[in-house]
Formats: structure tokens, sequence, C-alpha cells
């Protein structure tokens, strides 16, 4: 640690620092708030903050990241680094392994999103935004108010499992999901973990009582997916040729049935750890993305008319959203990419470098340092975005982007460690909202603005309401 602060104080003259104490990082919508102030009224494009004895560097501009980037650092592991944290959760799944296990295990999966098995999964997406449709409507009689988020995030882990996993149980028909709550306790225990000095030590946390509440949690968490893995191989023992008979190949036949150039498979741990990790980042990210972009419509209704009328003139009567329709949206994507920006479903990512020094714009950035890519911040960066603060899906017309520039929008990271599900994810978004549009118009419910969350995932403090009135015929 000593050999870190020196070098980073050697460099004092070029990189601007900021000390924060624990006590001035209330919850993670002030950290954010902190860093988007840097960014936009001293103009950083590093920033470098130090929790208590821990430095972490901040990035909040496109150009610092591609150079980060090029450079390839790991996952973020170490002291006051978030991914730690969820290790005893999510294992050495692609979101936390690096080095030559994460290309393994990147390079085995990626069959699994190839276009034909996507395309495999859009007629089970239909069914699963139908049944949502459904509860809606029953939630929004009588002119209620409906808080969709918890709907959406039912109907996302229900086309995940349905999807990834072939789970068939509809999850849609339950009122509360074990699994669900169990996702958003470990998310929180986290933040607040990463908040408090006196629970980084693994020793003191697992003590703690909020520790013990974390790894039962895990445990529930690893009995759902563990269950559902076990049921498979048996079906595979029983039936070896089982995945030649299929139509179609989900994510969990092409883990236990992928081999490497020198045959071997992955281990039962680590199928755990990817099925974990898939099904927690397939579900969550996604919801937090449709819900918000549930919100944008209703908040700008001269846009949602737009949408809906580049939804009809694709659909026409057509109820089933076909692979063939998701190509020939146009509106629809320009608002889906602008609510990614606007909302960022996923605030931030982390890296860190554990080989060799990383050097940014000159200034050399010791091995031992995390990094955040504060990807709201970046998206709300006023010298990247013109009018940042003004929710505009104009911007992202050809005309007008860069499609080069890809370390500016970068809602599913960027890189050779962005998302492996993000053409999965835009389908179900599509899909949802495209079938969600034709049957509803969506109304604003004045005073209940959400309050943004930046935790794990983009979330509100108060729930995302709305109103839904059928349309007519």
């Amino acid at each position: 640690m000593q050999y870190i602060r020196s070098t980073l104080l050697r460099h004092i003259s070029k990189l601007d620092i900021l000390r924060i104490l624990f006590a001035l990082i209330k919850d993670s919508r002030t950290y954010v708030d902190l860093v988007l102030k840097e960014t936009n009224e001293r103009k950083r494009k590093l920033l470098l903050l130090w929790f208590g004895p821990f430095p972490s560097i901040s990035v909040t501009h496109p150009d610092t990241f591609k150079q980060l980037a090029k450079q390839v650092p790991l996952k973020a592991r170490g002291p006051m680094d978030g991914y730690t944290f969820f290790e005893p959760w999510l294992g050495e799944g692609l979101l936390i392994s690096g080095g030559k296990k994460w290309e393994r295990n990147r390079k085995l999966l990626t069959p699994a999103f190839h276009f034909d098995i996507l395309n495999g999964y859009v007629n089970v997406m239909n069914e699963t935004a139908d049944s949502l449709l459904a509860k809606l409507a029953d939630a929004s009689k009588n002119d209620k108010v409906v808080d969709v988020f918890p709907y959406v995030c039912r109907a996302s882990l229900d086309t995940m499992l349905r999807c990834s996993l072939s789970y068939e149980e509809d999850l849609q028909q339950t009122t509360v999901s074990g699994y669900l709550d169990t996702v958003r306790r470990l998310s929180e225990i986290n933040w607040e973990r990463s908040l408090r000095l006196t629970l980084l030590s693994d020793t003191v946390f697992k003590w703690s009582s909020v520790g013990r509440e974390f790894y039962q949690l895990c445990d529930q968490a690893h009995k759902f997916t563990g269950g559902i893995i076990q049921s498979r191989k048996k079906e595979l023992e029983k039936q070896p040729n089982i995945t030649q008979q299929k139509r179609r190949l989900d994510f969990l036949d092409i883990l236990l049935t992928a081999r490497d150039e020198h045959g071997q498979g992955l281990s039962s741990q680590e199928i755990q750890d990817e099925v974990d990790t898939f099904t927690f980042e397939g579900h969550d990210t996604t919801s937090s993305a449709i819900s918000w972009t549930i919100f944008a419509l209703a908040k700008h209704p001269e846009l949602q008319a737009k949408v809906f009328h580049d939804v009809k003139g694709v659909l026409k009567d057509q109820d089933l959203v076909t692979t063939d329709h998701l190509g020939k949206f146009t509106y629809l994507p320009l608002f889906i990419k602008e609510v990614l920006r606007y909302y960022s479903p996923v605030p931030m990512v982390g890296r860190r470098q554990t080989d060799t020094p990383v050097v940014i714009d000159g200034i050399e950035i010791p091995v031992g340092v995390s990094f955040w890519i504060q990807i709201y911040c970046i998206h709300h960066n006023k010298d990247v975005w013109p009018n940042h603060e003004v929710f505009d899906p104009e911007r992202f017309q050809a005309s007008n982007r860069d499609d080069t520039d890809i370390y500016g929008f970068i809602p599913f990271s960027a890189g050779s460690r962005n998302c492996i599900g993000q053409v999965f994810a835009m389908n179900e978004i599509k899909i949802t909202i495209a079938k969600l549009l034709s049957r509803f118009e969506i109304l604003l419910e004045p005073g209940n603005e959400p309050v943004l969350l930046p935790d794990v995932i983009m979330r509100s403090e108060n729930g995302i309401s709305v109103r839904l009135k059928e349309r007519k015929n």
C-alpha cells in the first residue's frame, strides 16, 4: 500500500486528487453525484478518490476509458473492489474471472449467443411478455397506478430461466419470488459493505450479523440454480444424445457439453458459477432497462407517439414479434438507446490491473489500484454529450453520431470484456416494449417521479409508477 501511495503522490501535479471520508458517502447516489459534479464542473477525465487508505481511480471520459481498455486490465478484485464481495455468490464466472480462465470460458460460452441460438429464444420472449401484459392489465384495473418494476423483474427472470435453462415454471404466477428477493438483498448488502470500513475484512464481515445473512442468502441462491443444474445433468445421464435431438440448445446445454481444444469441459463449480452469473446479470440489468424505458415513454408522450407509430408500422395487426420485425424497427431502437444512455442500467463497472502499471494520459498508475468506469457519468459528461440532461433519442440518428466512438456510449461496456449477452438483452427489450405499446398507452402519474439509485443496477428508491390505459382496437 505504501508503494501505491508514494507512486500516486509523485503524480499529484498531474492527477487531481479528491479525498473522500466514509462519513461523506452515505449511499451510491451521493457517490455518483460527487463524481459527476467533478466531471462536469472541473472537467476531470480521471478522478483519484481515497476511501480511507484505499485508492480508487474513476474513469469519466471516453478518451481515458479507451486507453484503459486497450491495456487489458482485469476485473476489479482486491480491497475496496466490489467484485470481490460477489465471489461467495457468483464464484469466478465471466463477470469476475480474469486471465486465461476468463479467455477460455468466454470462448466456450460464445456459441450460446450465436445468431441461430438467439433466434430460437424469440418465441419464448413473446410468451413471457404476454404473461407480463396480463399481469399489468390486472394490476392497473380501475385506473390504478402500478409500480412496474417488480412485474418486469419477474418477467425478465422468467425469460432468462426459460431461455437459458429451459426452466418451465412460470415465475410470473407468484406475487413474490424468493430468488428475486435474494438477489436484491445480496446486492444491497454488498453496497452497504463497500461503504463501511469496518466490514471490508472478510473475517469481520463473516462474523457480523449482515455477513451471516449474506452467506445464508448465497446458499439460498445456489440451492435454486444448483437444483436446475442437477436436474439437467440427470437428463443427460439418462439420454446422452438428448442435445442432438433438441431443436434449440440453451445456455445450460452448451455449458454442460462445451469442450476446449484439449477436450476438457467446464468443471461442476465452473458451471455453477456461470449459471449464477448469467441468471443474475441476465435478468437484473434487463429488468432495469425495460422499467426505465416504460417510465421514459410515460414522461415523454410526444416521443411515445413516435415509438408507437414505428411499432405499428412494422407489426401491423400481428401480435407476434418475429426476428424479422426486430431488424425493421427504426425509432424504437433510438428510444431504447437514449434510455440506456440517460438512465444507464449498469451505472459503473470495475477493472483492476495486477501485472504491470497502467499509463493513462502520461500518468503511471501502479499495480493494485482499482479502476471504476463510471458509465453513468460518461453518459452524462457534457463534453461528450451536448445537452446531456435532455432526453433526446434523435441524438442516436446515424447523422448525429460517430459510429466509431464506441467508448462514449457503453451501456454494455466495450472492448474485450463487453457484455456477451447484449444482443439477447436488446431483443428482449424490443419485444417487451413493442408488445406493451401495442396494448397500452402509458401515462405519467404526477408526483411519482422516481428517485434514481445507482446501485449494482439503476433502481428507483420509490418505485417506477405509471398508469396503463388499454388501447382501443
